[in-house]
């Protein structure tokens, strides 16, 4: 089997970035003796807003074995992101797996409390954070607010020092702690990415075996 597996993630912001770890475990999970090589797509230089121009200059400038392009679904059905992406990959030929949060990318961080203590600056800290029940992470209106919410609280700080924490900052460090996102799965968007991914990577197994 081919030794290196290169993919390329070409997310909605620069701070989706937090999705790497995630990938990067999923595929330790399912190919254990490839070593990933992983590409952040970013710094185009000038190109089209639209979805097909990003993924044509993230081909470009990052080769890959496989795509990963990642659309939060906000207000949108799972359905309707996965349709604009198809429609954006259409003829491109690269094999490609989208990731679709529900609503947000923030609903996936809150799988791991350690990692959220960790990230707040509060290892140690033992209060209550009163992070939702997995089954609800879903339907939260605003996962970004309640993950904000929920590092502000793990802080510990108050008055004057809460006042000068970054959980923006905070929140970039959560899923680099993370040893294992098991806890995700269970989670219906998390378990749709996981299943197209293991397709994805069989048809990688069988063509470099």
């Amino acid at each position: 089997m081919k030794e290196i597996f290169r993919y390329t993630l070409l997310a909605d912001g620069t701070s989706d970035e937090v999705l790497m770890p995630v990938i990067d475990w999923l595929i330790r999970q399912h190919l254990p003796d490839v070593r990933s090589v992983a590409s952040f797509a970013r710094d185009f230089g000038k190109v089209g807003n639209d979805l097909r121009s990003r993924i044509r200059a993230a081909l470009k400038n990052f080769p890959c074995d496989l795509l990963f392009v990642h659309r939060d679904a906000e207000n949108m059905t799972r359905e309707n992101r996965i349709e604009e992406i198809v429609n954006a990959m259409d003829e491109l030929g690269t094999p490609h797996v989208p990731i679709i949060p529900i609503r947000m990318t923030e609903a996936w961080l809150l799988s791991d409390e350690e990692a959220i203590r960790f990230a707040a600056g509060n290892a140690s800290g033992r209060h209550v954070l009163n992070i939702p029940r997995r089954d609800r992470w879903e339907a939260l209106p605003d996962p970004k607010n309640t993950l904000l919410e929920i590092l502000k609280s793990a802080s510990g700080k108050n008055g004057r020092a809460l006042d000068k924490f970054n959980p923006l900052k905070a929140r970039h460090l959560i899923t680099p702690r993370s040893a294992s996102f098991e806890a995700l799965r269970g989670v219906p968007s998390f378990d749709r990415f996981e299943n197209d991914l293991i397709e994805q990577l069989a048809e990688f197994a069988n063509v470099v075996d």
